[in-house]
């Protein structure tokens, strides 16, 4: 019974699946033999179709297929070729940012180095061909400030950059030399001569100042002999009574310098001043005729001399850093006016100081002078 049933449903189930198919077959073969329907919608009629036909439509959907994939070819060369101007503008900005910052770097540089000229320019006030422009800078900065109501009083007068104001700086200047005295009759040289100076400035080129001088002197009194007597006119080369003479000078002067150029380094000058000198002359030793004889006197004979002397001079200072420098000088001197205490006017020996004091005098003084130069 069982088995009858199983058979009853399989030959059931393969009617119903003969009954699908043959519809199936039904609806496709209407559909294969159906007619064409055309783009207006209407059914069209069978068309008839060859090989070369067939080629002809491949070929055509071959040429639609590559239309088709030359358009997409050329949208996308369209976006890269859009990519790469971009790539190209990037590149471009990438440049042009790199040459500004060169240009920046190298700017910034020339404007450093420039300011540590100006810097240099103006503390060490330096008047070479580099300087020039900032002093140019700073007068008319100073001119457009001194037309300004409103600008500081102190700032409208200050001075061109590298002009002193008058009197803003003082050296001290010590030195030493030799003097040699040019006479008629006698030809001297000083042992040493020397002074101090305090000058300052009253403009960029011209100083005045003060100082006080010294100077020393050795020599042998040859020419006269011992008590003025024409019996005796040799009494020092016969006798060897020949003394040694000393003479110091003390003076205080005051001068002016002309500064030929305005050089910070090297400052070459002239100038010119006028003193007041005190000369003492006296024998080192005792004349041995001490006392009275033959109504001449003998004994510690000294002349003092005081009298008045102009002088020029002509050197340079040299500068080693802005308050040190060095002075090297040369001076011609001629004195005058001179009013001698002659003490013992009986003593022949005085009288010889007398006549070498006025023989000093009235010589023309040849000095050279090293110094320094300090400056506040």
């Amino acid at each position: 019974m069982k088995t009858l049933l199983t058979g009853l449903g399989v030959l059931a189930l393969g009617l119903s699946a003969t009954s699908v198919y043959s519809q199936v077959e039904v609806h496709q073969k209407q559909y294969v033999n159906s007619a064409p329907i055309n783009v207006e919608g209407y059914v069209s009629d069978n068309r008839v179709s060859d090989q070369e036909l067939e080629t002809i439509k491949s070929e055509l959907n071959r040429q639609q297929v590559n239309t088709q994939l030359n358009k997409e070819k050329s949208r996308e060369l369209g976006r890269l070729s859009n990519q790469t101007e971009k790539l190209l503008d990037s590149q471009e900005d990438y440049i042009d940012s790199k040459i500004e910052s060169q240009r920046a770097i190298q700017d910034f540089n020339r404007k450093t180095a420039e300011n540590e000229l100006r810097l240099r320019c103006i503390l060490e006030e330096l008047k070479t061909k580099e300087c020039q422009k900032f002093n140019k800078r700073k007068s008319y900065y100073q001119d457009e400030v001194q037309h300004q109501a409103a600008a500081p009083q102190v700032e409208a007068q200050l001075p061109p950059e590298g002009e002193l104001k008058q009197f803003e700086e003082v050296k001290f200047i010590p030195y030493l030399g030799t003097t040699n005295y040019v006479g008629d009759v006698e030809e001297l040289e000083t042992k040493i001569s020397g002074g101090v100076r305090l000058e300052s400035n009253v403009s960029s080129r011209v100083s005045v100042g003060v100082g006080i001088n010294y100077s020393e002197l050795e020599t042998k009194d040859f020419s006269h002999n011992y008590y003025g007597s024409a019996f005796y006119p040799n009494y020092a080369n016969s006798f060897g009574q020949v003394r040694n003479v000393s003479m110091k000078t003390y003076g205080i002067d005051i001068f002016g310098k002309y500064f030929i150029t305005k050089g910070k380094r090297f400052r070459p000058y002239v100038g010119g001043g006028l003193g007041y000198n005190k000369m003492s002359l006296k024998y080192d030793n005792n004349n041995p005729y001490y006392g009275y004889s033959y109504g001449y006197s003998f004994g510690n004979e000294e002349v003092s001399t005081s009298y008045m002397n102009l002088f020029l001079n002509a050197g340079s200072e040299l500068r080693i850093t802005r308050t040190i420098g060095l002075n090297l000088e040369l001076q011609y001197s001629r004195g005058f006016g001179g009013s001698t205490d002659g003490g013992n006017i009986y003593a022949p020996d005085q009288q010889r100081l007398n006549e070498l004091s006025d023989e000093i005098t009235n010589a023309n003084a040849l000095s050279i002078f090293a110094g320094m130069v300090v400056t506040f």
